[in-house]
């Protein structure tokens, strides 16, 4: 007979390997294993075991966690790279499915690369796949989504209905791309040569799929082909109708959900409140179904309420919530500062911060907005100060909105502070900067900032160009502010909007060049835009151009513009040479058009002391 085959060797963890290798060096250690390997192979393996011993009895063991919770309670690439280890250490990859699947559901391109190590790839490990690309919308994800899917139909004989809900979702999350919307809709076609379409959830997807598309008619016609609806289908088409302004039928919608004895949830109410359809009626409907007392609904009213400017409903219903969380904290704040009551709005983030509440940077942006427009400096100064006590981080949003604050309070020193503090500047802070130097009369600093812009790779939009171009005309740049209106054409490949051209005819109005400003109007593909020919009218003023005021005034009132600032101007005009029978003539004419009554202005102001 021959020698026994030898047992396996036991693999030891390193802190036995150092209790084994402790023995190493004693006499009676030694001369066993001389022993044990005379013995023989299996004799050595009782030796190698003898060195590498097993822990004591009384050592307590780590509870092993089943392999499936382990790849559920992964959270980093480094987890993943450890569980694929094991799993191909222990055989489980790519042999047993579940598993497999689970690993396969991994972050982009890991799931790939898992992906393609299959063999023979069941249908459950395709769906896990196409789940993990749904999961990073974007056109690569799209094509590998739809090569998967068409291995799938290869592979396969059969499909279910899960195979299709991911990459339905993906083309969802990308409305605007017209592959994902052809897709979508051969999507449709193998749903219905598949037979699932009598599944709710995958009608669901589809309807949510033409609504986000912008097509309604398909979503409704989807939706009423549904044998059974619920309360998903009837939010999804509601929201549609929202998202497409067309609130009447949403409200048509929505009472027929009612008549279909579904019982209303918060997400139906929150999109008929967004909608901004009689909100007082929609609000007494959530008092009579007892919505109000949700967290989500309230912020969703409070919303409503400032964006009708009804600051003191909005404040109502926040005082009536019991509960309140961040969200419906922050709509408060924002609704306060839109309304100009910056001091309640200070007090409502110091009883968040009393609250255990941590402001972020949305909290304070709103509130910053409203201390530039009212020139509340002292209050800016202060959210400043909560920002960095908060430890936030000056990202793009609160960044921009302190240098706006400061820009127009008239502290840019502060606001080159706030901007030179910022880590990632975003082509918004860089614009935010070169209008404040504009508004502050600083048309150098501009110009330098915008050229350091473009050095440091970050492309101007058309809001930059607009900057530019008013820095330009109110500082009397007259050929930089033509050279802008080239580079943002010729360079940046943009289409200047009257916006654009409105600044260069007012630059132009502003120097005098009349005839210029008017040959520029008749150039125009646009010249019928009013804005033109107001700036026009308006430097008619300013140099005293009767006749050219007069010519303007009436191509106004041919295009049917009529605004009562047009007769002011021209009535200012007739002023400056004293032709006051002419003054006397334009105001009962205007008389005859409409009767206005200016609102009595006011000024006001902040003292620091």
């Amino acid at each position: 007979m021959g020698p026994r085959p030898a047992r396996p060797v036991r693999l030891v963890r390193s802190s036995d390997a150092r209790q084994g290798a402790n023995w190493l060096g004693t006499p009676s250690t030694t001369r066993r294993l001389r022993r044990e390997l005379e013995r023989g192979s299996s004799a050595a393996g009782r030796a190698v075991s003898f060195f590498f011993p097993r822990p004591p009895p009384n050592r307590a063991m780590p509870p092993r966690k089943p392999l499936t919770a382990l790849l559920k309670s992964a959270t980093r690439p480094g987890h993943l790279l450890q569980l694929h280890a094991l799993m191909l250490k222990s055989s489980h990859f790519p042999h047993h499915a579940f598993p497999t699947a689970r690993l396969v559901a991994s972050p982009l391109p890991y799931a790939l690369s898992l992906f393609a190590a299959v063999p023979r790839p069941t249908l459950f490990q395709h769906t896990a796949l196409l789940r993990a690309l749904s999961a990073c919308p974007s056109a690569a994800s799209l094509a590998a989504s739809l090569s998967v899917l068409t291995s799938a139909r290869a592979r396969l004989p059969d499909l279910d209905e899960f195979a299709f809900q991911p990459l339905l979702a993906l083309c969802v999350k990308i409305p605007g791309d017209a592959e994902a919307a052809s897709i979508g809709k051969q999507l449709h076609a193998l749903v219905l040569r598949y037979g699932f379409l009598d599944v709710v959830k995958l009608r669901n997807v589809l309807c949510h799929f033409y609504c986000r598309c912008g097509n309604m008619a398909d979503a409704r016609r989807v939706f009423d082909e549904m044998p059974g609806r619920d309360v998903i289908s009837w939010n999804t088409v509601i929201g549609g109708y929202v998202r497409a302004e067309d609130v009447g039928t949403a409200v048509d919608m929505f009472t027929a959900m009612r008549w279909a004895d579904m019982d209303v949830n918060m997400t139906a109410v929150i999109t008929l409140i967004g909608c901004g359809w009689q909100g007082e009626s929609v609000h007494g409907f959530c008092v009579k179904a007892g919505l109000c007392s949700d967290v989500k609904v309230a912020a969703a009213m409070v919303r409503m309420y400032v964006r009708e400017g009804g600051a003191e409903c909005a404040s109502k219903v926040f005082h009536e919530t019991a509960r309140r969380d961040l969200v419906l904290c922050n709509c408060m704040v924002d609704g306060y500062a839109k309304a100009g009551r910056i001091q309640e709005a200070m007090d409502l983030i110091d009883r968040m911060r009393q609250f255990g509440m941590r402001p972020t940077s949305g909290t304070l942006v709103g509130v910053l907005s409203g201390c530039g427009a009212s020139g509340a400096l002292p209050a800016g100064r202060r959210i400043h100060e909560l920002a960095q006590e908060a430890g936030l981080e000056l990202d793009s949003a609160l960044g921009t909105a302190l240098m706006d604050m400061y820009f127009k309070c008239g502290c840019p020193d502060e606001a080159v502070s706030v901007f030179n503090a910022m880590h990632n500047r975003d082509v918004k802070a860089w614009t935010a900067m070169i209008m404040g130097f504009g508004v502050n009369g600083q048309p150098g600093a501009a110009i330098s900032l915008f050229y350091r812009m473009e050095e440091d790779g970050v492309a101007p939009n058309e809001v930059t160009f607009l900057a530019l171009l008013s820095t330009c005309s109110h500082g009397g740049l007259v050929q930089e502010g033509k050279e802008f209106l080239e580079h943002m054409v010729l360079h940046h490949g943009l289409s200047p909007s009257p916006e654009h051209y409105g600044c260069v005819i007012d630059l132009l109005g502003r120097a005098g060049r009349l005839d210029e400003v008017y040959e520029l109007i008749r150039s125009l593909a646009s010249w019928g835009d009013a804005t033109g020919w107001r700036a026009l009218l308006a430097a008619s003023r300013v140099h005293g151009n009767v006749k050219l005021g007069r010519m303007v005034q009436s191509q106004l009132d041919a295009m049917g513009h009529y605004h009562p600032s047009d007769a002011i101007q021209l009535s200012n005009t007739y002023a400056s040479e004293g032709r006051w029978d002419e003054i006397a003539r334009l105001r009962d004419l205007e008389a005859q058009k409409i009767s206005v009554e200016k609102e009595t202005g006011c000024s006001s102001i902040v003292v620091s002391c």
